[in-house]
């Protein structure tokens, strides 16, 4: 099986609820996939769980963790604010 991408990923959300926004996509292993949404009303335990049901199918390859994006994938923060964020 392939790995989904982001486009992949994006384009279920969307069919899910347009205005969710994947900003991130990570694969810390090799069967694990972290996601990493956002949502103008913000996000919340209820859309992750949403997000989570709605993507079922990929628990079949994958372990599936969902998440806000934090101050790690912050929109606001800058580039050098991001750097430091990771060290």
């Amino acid at each position: 099986m392939n790995d989904p991408t982001e486009q992949d990923i994006q384009h279920e959300l969307t069919g899910l609820d347009p205005d969710i926004d994947l900003v991130a996509l990570e694969k810390p292993r090799g069967d694990a996939l972290r996601l990493f949404i956002d949502h103008p009303a913000g996000v919340d335990l209820a859309l992750c769980e949403r997000v989570s049901k709605h993507l079922q199918h990929l628990l079949v390859d994958y372990s599936l963790e969902v998440s806000s994006p934090g101050p790690k994938y912050s929109r606001n923060a800058t580039a050098s604010e991001t750097k430091e964020s990771a060290q």
